[in-house]
């Protein structure tokens, strides 16, 4: 590899700080470089400066009252197109036909029970003569530890379910 620079010292990389690298010499004086720092805009400035001004947006003629028809010119076939607002929800986007919660809410119930049952078990061996090595002890040690994590994660996944369930319920009546 070819060297970086001209220096004497061919082994430091000047792209990086020398003080770092293999074969640093600290007799040779480092050159550290700066930024020019950039002009300030006082509040004189700022104020002086002309405000930034959206362009206008069209607009389209009125509608005509519903009990006329719609005349077939250029500026009302838009206007007869108009498609239902986007912030209601879809009828077929209830959280109850969604596949992914019912599946989600299937975990939940899963973790928690894995959970209890695994720091159920896991004391329970702790008591019997079961443990005859390290490695039983240690994964029996982990297992509970890890098992009230495992309880909590299904915890939370319900919550979450429920959660989504809340942000999409609507009051009937």
């Amino acid at each position: 590899m070819p060297p970086m620079s001209d220096d004497k010292n061919v082994e430091v990389d000047p792209r990086f700080d020398p003080a770092f690298q293999r074969g640093f010499d600290q007799t040779i004086p480092i050159e550290e470089y700066l930024p020019d720092p950039l002009p300030r805009k006082t509040a004189a400035a700022l104020a002086s400066a002309p405000p930034v001004v959206a362009p206008p947006i069209p607009r389209l003629p009125p509608a005509p009252p519903k009990d006329q028809p719609v005349p077939k010119t250029p500026e009302y076939i838009d206007v007869e197109v108009d498609a239902a607002p986007a912030t209601e929800a879809e009828p077929d986007s209830s959280p109850s036909r969604n596949p992914f919660l019912l599946f989600l809410g299937i975990i939940s119930i899963a973790l928690v029970a894995a959970g209890i049952w695994l720091f159920v078990r896991s004391g329970d061996a702790f008591n019997s003569r079961d443990v005859r090595s390290q490695g039983d002890y240690m994964s029996l040690d982990a297992t509970i530890h890890m098992a009230p994590f495992i309880a909590l994660l299904g915890g939370a996944t319900a919550i979450g379910v429920l959660f989504v369930f809340a942000s999409k319920w609507k009051r009937r009546g």
